[in-house]
């Protein structure tokens, strides 16, 4: 589910002066037109925000959340900005990045984009690798900082870490699939059909029930999960999905338009999975200014996603 920022800014400033009209002549556009664009982030979120009333607006239980929440993230905007401008050398310079598997789909991409808009001069090298890979580019140099898994790295002394990502990943499938016509859908029931990921590491491969039938497989020398189809990237999953009765995990927002569109289906959350990914650089190396920069624009965009998933959380739940 995206959310306008455009139609939150329209709600904040109806809060702020308690009336549509006056808030309306603030914006600079029509009151029929506020009225409207509050409307339809009403539609988008699939709640209702304000309450109208003879003498003025009064804001539900999810429009008080909305309102909040809108006010922390333009807060936390206003103060990367800030904080962007005051590092020395962002007129130029480069930031080098290894991203995991799923870091780089969830965060890690659109935190480039956004670094990129604000500093354009500003030169980027951006990896996807295993997230066993990312560490062993940040301990070699090849790269600044890396976005991973951290299990398997926190407890290595070379490495700073600071976990920056959890996310609840959810079974995916394609319409029609013959889970879907079950009046429940239990673990075993997952578990019968091949899952599409990129590997699991040992931590959450413990989690996993077994035996693990047609899901995949554990490499015996790691304890990693090889799902039945391993995959590099989380990308183009709808496609992978579309003629087979595979399985695939990812994240809310991840899918979220394919949702909408009626590409895939969303299964029960019967086996909680939650990532556990975040920042990987050296002890003993100085960052250099566009990769802090580049770190305060992820945790920016991590709160964003972050309450993109609560709200599709309610609505799909």
């Amino acid at each position: 589910m995206t959310i306008s920022e455009r139609r939150l800014r329209h709600l904040l400033a109806v809060v702020e002066h308690g009336h549509f009209g006056r808030a309306a002549g603030a914006l600079n556009i029509s009151q029929p037109a506020l009225s409207k664009s509050i409307q339809a982030l009403e539609a988008e979120i699939g709640v209702t925000l304000l309450d109208r009333k003879p003498k003025g607006i009064a804001l539900t239980v999810f429009g008080d959340l909305v309102v909040r929440r809108s006010k922390e993230l333009n807060t936390a905007k206003e103060d990367l900005k800030r904080e962007i401008d005051l590092l020395a050398g962002m007129g130029i310079g480069s930031v080098k990045v290894a991203l995991g598997p799923y870091p780089s789909v969830i965060s890690g991409y659109p935190a480039v984009a956004r670094m990129l808009a604000l500093y354009p001069k500003v030169n980027a090298m951006v990896h996807v690798a295993s997230w066993r890979d990312v560490a062993k580019q940040v301990a070699s140099g090849v790269v600044d900082i890396g976005i991973a898994e951290l299990g398997s790295v926190q407890d290595d002394q070379q490495f700073t870490t600071e976990l920056i990502g959890q996310h609840s990943a959810r079974f995916f499938c394609r319409p029609g699939h013959p889970l879907l016509s079950r009046t429940s859908v239990s673990i075993t029931d997952l578990l019968g059909f091949p899952w599409i990921s990129t590997r699991f590491p040992a931590r959450l491969a413990l989690g996993l029930p077994r035996p693990l039938g047609a899901a995949g497989t554990i490499d015996l020398s790691t304890g990693e999960f090889v799902p039945a189809v391993e995959i590099d990237v989380p990308m183009r999953l709808v496609e992978l999905l579309a003629n087979s009765d595979a399985l695939t995990m990812a994240t809310l927002t991840m899918m979220e338009s394919d949702l909408r569109s009626g590409q895939v289906a969303l299964l029960p959350n019967v086996l909680p999975i939650k990532a556990g990914y975040g920042f990987i650089y050296l002890k003993n190396r100085s960052l250099p200014p566009a990769a802090l920069a580049f770190m305060k624009v992820v945790r920016v965009v991590e709160a964003e996603i972050v309450e993109r998933e609560r709200v599709a959380e309610r609505h799909y739940r």
